[in-house]
């Protein structure tokens, strides 16, 4: 078995029996069941985020990567469980700050708690389950030969939270993008869809691996977030491969046969026949965030 997250879930999917059939499983955004879309995410201190961000912060950023993932799909969040591990000696003005994040969010997009669990650990651990609806779940297996690539938003911001400790509003308090894929979904057909949790290049290759197919993304065409290329260029940094593998910007990576013209959303390449990403001709891979490496 490969000691990688692909890895572990392949052995996972294999080797847990199938007692029902269900609309999709293990290897998506969500698992669909029914008219519902339900994800799972997990984040621990130190290896997602650290004491030093504000509390409130940790709570916002942290349930947004959840959330997130039901807008991935096409869905829209209804519920949610939460779980969290605590030391014994938690402070009260950090627990109820980080509680505050999570709350403000919820009321952004109407999502209710509906249970969860508590335990003492050693490290602060939250671990989220969001359950939304869906009508016709955008998967990533859907991309075609001929359809366009396209992004919401800029990328780089997130990542100068992670590098400099300044944390901006995006790195504290991203936005998943649930009004957005709303629109698209109304107006226009979207073949494929993923977030950007782990940065684009990694996500576009989960995408392209997927679909089978090859997605050629364009420099010139990705929108780069001005304070981000300004922070590269001052410490002599590429401001291209700063962005393009910034993780947690949570902006959505699409693809689809229409042209698209909307305020919030980017046209960045094609897709074609082959697989793999490549970047102005070419192939490139990720240096964006895993949770385990081989190597």
């Amino acid at each position: 078995m490969k000691k990688t997250e692909e890895g572990i879930i392949n052995f996972i999917n294999k080797n847990f029996r199938k007692f029902r059939k269900i609309k999709l499983g293990i290897g998506d955004d969500c698992a669909i069941i029914g008219n519902y879309a339900i994800t799972k995410d997990i984040y621990i201190e130190g290896t997602h985020f650290n004491l030093n961000i504000p509390p409130e912060g940790i709570g916002w950023r942290t349930f947004a990567g959840a959330l997130s993932d039901i807008a991935a799909i096409g869905g829209e969040p209804l519920y949610f469980l939460l779980g969290i591990g605590l030391p014994q000696n938690f402070d009260d003005k950090f627990f109820k700050s980080l509680m505050r994040g999570m709350m403000n969010l919820s009321n952004i997009f109407k999502v209710q708690i509906i249970g969860g669990d508590t335990v003492k650990s050693e490290k602060v651990v939250l671990s989220y389950t969001v359950f939304g609806k869906i009508k016709k779940p955008i998967l990533r297996n859907g991309a075609r030969s001929g359809d366009f690539i396209y992004i919401t938003g800029d990328l780089g911001l997130s990542r100068i939270g992670y590098d400099l400790n300044i944390f901006n509003e995006k790195f504290l308090y991203p936005l998943p993008k649930i009004r957005e894929v709303k629109i698209l979904t109304k107006k226009y057909k979207i073949n494929s869809m993923i977030d950007i949790s782990d940065g684009l290049v990694i996500d576009s290759e989960r995408l392209s691996f997927a679909s089978s197919v090859r997605l050629d993304i364009y420099s010139d065409k990705i929108p780069f977030n001005k304070k981000a290329v300004e922070h590269c260029k001052k410490n002599n940094l590429n401001f291209v491969d700063f962005c393009i593998n910034s993780g947690e910007e949570y902006e959505l990576l699409f693809t689809s046969p229409e042209k698209i013209n909307l305020k919030f959303v980017k046209i960045i390449g094609e897709v074609k026949e082959g697989k793999g990403v490549y970047l102005d001709g070419k192939r490139i891979t990720h240096k964006g965030f895993k949770h385990f490496n081989e190597d």
